[in-house]
This record gives structure tokens, C-alpha cells and sequence, in this order.
């Protein structure tokens, strides 16, 4: 009886020491880009990305990219890209990549309202996202 109740507080004491989960994130999620700088995306291009912890990828519409994200309360940085090298079939696209993947290195920060996800520089608004599928 007195081995059993030494297990049970080992393990006990053992599950208090495991660390707990982290919890979500308001940025985890699936995100479909609606703006880059405050221009609209053409009607045929749709650039999306996900959040998972520390990690963001998706596709730009013509490549796949990853990256790294870090965020602290509303504080958010980017960093780390990398994208595949494929053409993109129509020049609305490859712009559209550029533009996206070259404001991700400038976030800074970021404002959530509901399914609307707002990835900000300190002084504009870089990117508008919703929450996807």
C-alpha cells in the first residue's frame, strides 16, 4: 500500500512538472489575403497562408512559401522565407507574389477583428487578410 501511494505521488509530482500546452494563437489559422498595401487582388489570383505556432506558409498563387513567425501580445515578425521558383503563368500573379512576399519581412505588428486578420507595418497597413476554409 505504501509503494502504491509513493507512485502515485511520483507521478502526481512528475505531471506537474510537464509543460503545459501553449495556448492558441490569434494569429493561428488559415488566411486568404484580400489586400497587399491597400491594393485589392485581381479577381483570379488568391494568395493564402497558415499560421501554426511558430511557423507560416501557403501559396502565393504561383509558389509554395514557408517561413518563420514569432509574436509577442500584438508585436509580430516574419522572417526566414523561403519560396519555390516556379513561373507564374500570368504577370498579374507574379506581381502580386512580389508585392506579397515582399512586405512579409516589413510586419511588425498585427490587429485581429473576428474572421479579419490586419498584418501592419509601424506606419500602413500591409496586408488584409480573412479567415479561410
Amino acid at each position: 500500500m505504501k509503494h502504491a501511494l509513493l507512485i502515485a505521488a511520483a507521478a502526481l509530482a512528475l505531471a506537474a512538472c510537464a509543460p503545459e500546452a501553449a495556448a492558441p494563437s490569434q494569429l493561428d489559422g488559415a488566411w486568404e489575403v484580400q489586400q497587399i498595401a491597400g491594393a485589392d487582388l485581381n479577381a483570379q489570383a488568391r494568395i493564402h497562408f497558415t499560421i501554426a505556432g511558430d511557423e507560416i506558409s501557403g501559396s502565393t498563387g504561383c509558389n509554395t512559401f514557408t517561413g518563420a513567425i514569432t509574436q509577442f501580445e500584438n508585436t509580430v515578425t516574419i522572417s526566414n522565407v523561403a519560396a519555390t521558383e516556379r513561373a507564374c503563368l500570368e504577370e498579374a500573379g507574379n506581381v502580386n507574389e512580389q508585392r506579397f512576399l515582399g512586405v512579409l519581412p516589413a510586419v511588425t505588428r498585427f490587429a485581429r477583428n473576428g474572421a479579419r486578420l490586419e498584418l501592419l507595418s509601424n506606419s500602413e497597413e500591409l496586408l488584409l487578410a480573412r479567415a479561410g476554409e
